[in-house]
């Protein structure tokens, strides 16, 4: 009897465990993703000098009732890449991250690994 609830539960064990196999590349692969979209879509002009460094070029300009900033970073691959942030004139207004292009306008990157790729800083791991 003792052998028999053993091998059972053994049978169980081992489909539990290949379940749990066959899950897991895709759910490190969901966190992955998860981390780098909350990492691009929470960036702000301090949160990216906190994880690149200050840029090579930060320029405010005030269009009133909006204030634009594009801040210039070298990529090892790419080349310079502008981020464009925006706010509201108001002093309590928040900086909203626009987009995140070449410097030349030819690459927009869409996704949150595009840009990641793109500019490795940007990764909340690191």
């Amino acid at each position: 009897m003792k052998n028999k609830l053993l091998i059972a539960s053994g049978c169980i064990a081992g489909v539990v465990g290949v379940r749990v196999l066959i899950a897991a590349p895709n759910w490190f692969k969901e966190r992955r993703e998860n981390r780098q979209f909350i990492a691009v879509n929470n960036l702000t002009p301090e949160r990216l000098i906190a994880r690149c460094g200050p840029p090579v070029g930060d320029e405010t300009r005030n269009l009133y009732p909006i204030i634009a900033r594009d801040m210039n970073y070298k990529s090892e691959s790419r080349g310079t890449i502008v981020f464009k942030f925006s706010k509201t004139a108001d002093e309590s207004s928040d900086w909203v991250f626009m987009s995140m292009q070449d410097s030349n306008g030819g690459t927009d990157y869409e996704s949150a690994s595009a840009k990641i790729s793109a500019l490795s800083c940007l990764d909340s791991k690191k």
